[in-house]
């Protein structure tokens, strides 16, 4: 029995493995996609440093910046409470709103397992928020491309020049073709700005695989900078739901 077990236990070290990848960054860092998930199915990446016999993992900032997008402030409640102690829990630390640890080389392996099996706990702490009165803005706009487009394809992924994965809000228009777009939403000025920052980062990475009047942002209802908003109309054609005739237009162009 003891044969079988330990026979078992390789097969799915194998197994899950096969779901890791790792891409040198040209910054030093290396980017790193492993086998566990977030909730909406997009998998965990890591950004790993060597420093001689020392080694640096992070999450780069996503795990706080899903959970802002979600609607969810761990500065308070119960979401603060279940913060706290899964990052106890993993034994990791918060600096500049990503998570990180620092370890030895020979402990890269279980570093990176570590992080990327808290990130995706972390993420589960969205469950702990009340359903919205009213449908989310990515919902609303996907509604409102059904009715005008026959093709709508949502929630797609596309994977950029640096080897990042992305789920954009939906694929739209003719088939052969489509124009990718991007809901850009935010209860708070800082949610706003980390989606807007999404957004550009996003767009900008898939830069060359589409050309900017094949990139659409909406943004919802809201207090928005006007050097941000130039800023993403470097990369993409930027529409507000406010005048939604004016980007449906552009769709429709």
């Amino acid at each position: 029995m003891m044969a079988l077990c330990d026979e078992l236990i390789t097969a799915a070290l194998a197994r899950i493995g096969e779901d890791w990848t790792c891409a040198p960054l040209d910054s030093g860092w290396l980017l790193v996609t492993t086998s566990h998930q977030y909730s909406d199915g997009d998998h965990v990446e890591l950004l790993v440093r060597l420093d001689h016999d020392n080694v640096e993992v992070s999450d780069g900032g996503d795990a706080l910046a899903r959970l802002d997008l979600a609607g969810v402030n761990v500065k308070h409640g119960r979401a603060r409470d279940m913060w706290r102690r899964l990052l106890r829990a993993h034994e990791l630390e918060v600096h500049n709103k990503q998570i990180s640890v620092q370890g030895a080389v020979d402990d890269l392996g279980w570093l990176a397992e570590n992080t990327a099996n808290a990130v995706a706990n972390l993420d589960g702490i969205r469950l702990l928020v009340a359903p919205p009165r009213s449908p989310m803005f990515a919902d609303r706009l996907v509604t409102l491309f059904k009715a005008e487009f026959e093709y709508v394809q949502e929630s797609p992924q596309v994977r950029g020049r640096s080897g990042g994965v992305y789920r954009a809000t939906a694929s739209v228009g003719d088939p052969s073709s489509p124009t990718l777009v991007q809901a850009v939403t935010g209860e708070s000025l800082p949610a706003r700005r980390r989606a807007l920052e999404h957004a550009f980062t996003m767009f900008s990475d898939i830069d060359g695989q589409l050309p900017t009047e094949r990139k659409l942002a909406v943004l919802n209802e809201g207090d928005w900078r006007a050097e941000q908003i130039n800023l993403l109309s470097n990369v993409a054609y930027v529409g507000a739901w406010s005048h939604r005739g004016e980007f449906l237009g552009f769709l429709n162009s």
